[in-house]
Formats: structure tokens, C-alpha cells, sequence
């Protein structure tokens, strides 16, 4: 189940385990240990090499695993820990007001397994929300192609405005979103944020985006009674 990896890391997490389905999401910090080995499998690139960046070495790594085998990853850079993944994609405002409650994910990939795409990933982002909660983190940043902003709508990202980019390594047309553990909008993780003592409005946050922009009329609770269309059962680019 742990596939000998709480052994020798002290930063390891089991961070949820379903037995019927031999289904478990590990996680660890950093390149120096068992996990992140397994999970650089899965993150091979087109040629078969291993996909490696600067800021593995300072963030969190995530492994999802179907039968003891890594069939998923997921890596979240706390802004608190070092630089993240594009961060000129992202407003400086947000980043310097929100600089201790901002992480950033990247490398999200699942490979097809036995069981639902759709049960796996799921289960994937929830735990790396809930964990990034624990670590005191109310604001994640995300940066995808644009064919993917509809999946990451519908999951209940913000599309930032005026943030269209070339991504500098993948060379593709991206776009930057984010989501803020506001309990009052539509979204996967909502009843995660519901107990927070120290939710974090995405009013508030949007106020820092543009700090001359006139605000929105509508209110956050009107626009978590917007009608929400369901997911696409396989978002080309992270169901492989």
C-alpha cells in the first residue's frame, strides 16, 4: 500500500486509501525520496524521458496508485517554498497579497487503469486539496491550454482575465486560472472549504487582480447559484 515509502520519509502522507478498489494517493516533499521516483514514471515525456523541473525540489508530489502501481501524479509548489510553475502567467498583485496561502499545481496526468477515469481523478484532486488545506494553503494557481479551460470551469476554476500566454516550455496557447477556498461557489471541493474557519473569498481575491477595475455587481453567492454543467468524462491531455 505504501510500497515501503513512510519508512524513510518523514514527510510522507497516506492521504486516502479505498481497499475495495486497491485504490491509495500518496504524498511526499521534495526529489529526495521513494515516491517521487515511482511518480517520475509517470510523468515520462512524448520520447520516453523523464520529465524534471527546478521546482521539484521544493514542492509537494502526489502519486495515485491502482494495485500498489503509480498510475497517476500531481505536483503542488507552495509560493511560501519557492517560485511556481509560470508565475509571470499571474497577476503580481495576487501573488505578493496572497504570497503564504498560494500553491500552484502543474504535471497533472493519469494514465487509464481498471477502474473510472473519472473515480480516479476525483479522488486525486480532492486529496491534494485537503492536504494543501492542511498546510495552510486557501488559493490555488493553475496555468492550461486553452482547448482544457471548459474542464477547469466546469470544476470550478476562474478563468483570469487577460492572462492568455505561450507557454514557455510546451510552446502551447494557455491560459491562467485559479481557485480561492471560498465555500459559497459551485465547485469539486466546496464542502472541503465549508468548515474552514479562514475561507478565503474570491471577491476578494479578484479585487487584487486589477486594482483598477470597477467591481463586480454580482454577488459570490450569485455566482454560486449559476447553472453548472457536468464534466467531460475524458479531458484530452490528462486521461492518457
Amino acid at each position: 500500500m505504501c510500497n515501503g515509502t513512510a519508512a524513510n520519509s518523514p514527510s510522507f502522507r497516506l492521504l486516502a486509501h479505498d481497499p475495495e478498489d486497491c485504490l491509495s494517493i500518496q504524498r511526499d516533499f521534495g526529489t529526495g525520496n521513494a515516491l517521487y521516483e515511482q511518480i517520475a514514471t509517470v510523468r515520462l515525456g512524448a520520447e520516453g524521458e523523464r520529465a524534471e523541473f527546478e521546482f521539484d525540489r521544493y514542492s509537494y508530489h502526489y502519486g495515485l496508485f491502482v494495485d500498489d502501481q503509480p498510475v497517476g501524479t500531481m505536483t503542488a509548489t507552495r509560493l511560501a517554498d519557492g517560485q511556481i510553475d509560470c508565475a509571470h502567467a499571474y497577476p503580481p498583485g495576487v501573488l505578493r497579497t496572497f504570497a503564504d496561502e498560494i500553491y500552484s499545481t502543474c504535471k497533472f496526468r493519469i494514465h487509464r487503469s481498471r477502474c473510472s477515469s473519472m473515480k480516479t481523478l476525483r479522488m486525486m484532486v480532492r486529496a491534494v486539496w485537503r492536504d494543501q488545506l492542511s498546510l495552510g494553503s486557501r488559493l490555488v494557481l493553475i496555468n492550461a491550454e486553452k482547448n482544457l479551460v471548459p474542464f477547469y470551469r466546469r470544476m470550478g476554476f476562474h478563468v483570469i482575465a487577460g492572462s492568455d500566454f505561450v507557454h514557455p516550455v510546451l510552446e502551447t496557447q494557455s491560459v491562467a486560472l485559479m481557485m480561492s477556498a471560498d465555500p459559497t461557489r459551485r465547485s469539486f471541493f466546496s464542502d472541503l472549504f465549508e468548515d474552514l474557519c479562514d475561507p478565503l473569498w474570491l471577491e476578494i481575491v479578484l479585487e487584487h487582480c486589477h486594482q483598477n477595475a470597477i467591481s463586480s455587481p454580482t454577488s459570490t453567492q450569485d455566482q454560486a447559484n449559476a447553472v453548472w454543467p457536468s464534466l467531460p468524462s475524458s479531458p484530452q491531455g490528462i486521461i492518457k
